[in-house]
């Protein structure tokens, strides 16, 4: 460990308890006010907000308990990188991701095959570094769900982008459902939150088409109403490279399992408010 480059936790004390007890225990509170519903398919990937626990924490435990218990080899994570513009896409190229909970390994074979489907495709700290003073949290916060979660060991492909034109998310989702064809147990998590603004009407419109959009299974056109300002998600990106990529890898079906906002958690329904949803997408 003494030479490898570690993506340190950035987050731990303010997004989410630095005290490993404490954020167990902060998680399981959340799983047990949810309860696994009847899936009788795969799970092949997640859509889950990235706010911090004490505002999204609930919907994203919703996701993640579905696959409580659940094995599988890889995780690849899609996040929107919101400090650092940069073309293409940025798969970190370290060693280890860490959190309260432990080190994540970073499969490195898996991102340099990725790397080598397309050249937008890099192996970067773009994204994963401190840049301006602040470090991404998108991706970061969704590790000790999956730490907690996980009944195994996995390995993980951490990936962060900003560019969602749709030829960027065809070309993501393509190579990985090329990369993994059928080797790995594998999840594909998109980290989105959905509306933003000061409007809780708004939100609450707005959300609901962005819902309808994700639930279509149509990531070409998801990406187009994206541009088109129809639909806000931070991580329209993400979540059109894990459709692309589930639908290659037989994908049928999205399952929105929880919807709220943060002014229905804090009961201030005035001022600045940001939606979140939880999705399981299925074989």
């Amino acid at each position: 460990m003494k030479n490898s480059k570690i993506r340190k936790a950035a987050w731990d004390g303010t997004f989410y308890p630095a005290d490993p007890e404490k954020l167990v225990k902060m998680i399981d509170g959340f799983w047990k006010k949810e309860s696994s519903i009847n899936i009788a398919s795969r799970i092949i990937g997640l859509i889950a907000p990235h706010a911090g626990y004490e505002y999204s924490g609930q919907t994203a435990a919703a996701a993640y308990r579905q696959i409580e218990d659940k094995e599988y080899d890889k995780v690849i994570i899609l996040a929107p990188s919101h400090t650092e513009i940069f073309n293409g896409v940025s798969i970190f190229n370290g060693e280890y991701y860490e959190t309260p909970l432990g080190l994540i390994k970073v499969d490195q074979e898996l991102a340099k095959a990725l790397c080598a489907k397309n050249s937008l495709i890099k192996l970067s700290d773009a994204g994963h570094r401190t840049f301006g003073n602040r470090a991404e949290h998108s991706l970061e916060v969704h590790l000790p769900f999956l730490q907690k979660a996980l009944k195994n060991d996995f390995e993980l492909v951490p990936i962060v982008f900003h560019d969602y034109r749709w030829e960027n998310c065809k070309a993501l989702g393509n190579a990985i459902s090329e990369v993994l064809n059928g080797k790995y147990t594998a999840l594909i998590v998109a980290s989105s939150d959905l509306y933003h603004g000061y409007s809780y009407e708004d939100c609450i419109r707005i959300d609901s088409e962005t819902v309808k959009g994700i639930e279509a299974f149509e990531p070409e056109n998801f990406c187009a109403g994206f541009h088109m300002s129809r639909y806000q998600a931070c991580g329209a990106g993400p979540i059109t490279a894990m459709q692309v990529a589930a639908r290659e890898m037989g994908a049928k079906e999205v399952k929105i399992i929880a919807r709220t906002n943060s002014a229905d958690i804090t009961g201030i329904k005035s001022g600045w408010t940001v939606g979140y949803v939880s999705a399981v997408i299925t074989n």
